[in-house]
């Protein structure tokens, strides 16, 4: 069974990112989107958890912003959520509030052919799949979810 699955060519990759360094290959990854565009929905503080502040600061979202790559953001109407908002000009970036009835404990990043999950059950990892089927259906219920979401 192994063998047949492995010669099927439509099948996604996948892989567990379980370390700092794990999710820094999976972020860095974004850096090369081909779309230049990230759509990003669930938890900010999942994601918070996964990069330590001067990563993000200091190297990802100034490397991101040179290259031109925007991101879309759909997370919980918190405080994080309107500190992000207060930023996104500044770090080509658009912060929406999901509705008040959608709760999201995880998160999702979904860039080219690229869909990842951040989930924390206990310990924080992330799982990525390389699909371009799934991401562009990821894509579309995220560009539905965007449309009726709070702009603020």
């Amino acid at each position: 069974m192994r063998e047949v699955l492995k010669s099927i060519e439509s099948l996604p990759t996948v892989e567990i990112a379980e370390t700092p360094d794990d999710l820094k290959v999976i972020a860095e990854r974004t850096l090369n989107s081909r779309e230049k565009v990230i759509y990003y929905v669930g938890s900010v503080e999942v994601l918070m958890q996964g990069y330590e502040r001067t990563y993000d600061q200091g190297f990802y979202i100034p490397t991101r912003t040179e290259l031109g790559i925007f991101v879309k953001m759909l997370v919980p109407d918190t405080e994080v959520m309107r500190a992000y908002q207060a930023n996104d000009s500044g770090e080509a970036r658009e912060t929406r509030a999901l509705p008040d009835d959608v709760r999201m404990d995880y998160s999702v990043m979904i860039h080219d052919d690229h869909v990842v999950f951040f989930l924390q059950d206990p310990k924080l990892y992330g799982l990525s799949i390389i699909s371009p089927a799934l991401a562009q259906t990821m894509k579309a219920m995220f560009q539905d979810m965007w449309r009726n979401a709070k702009k603020q």
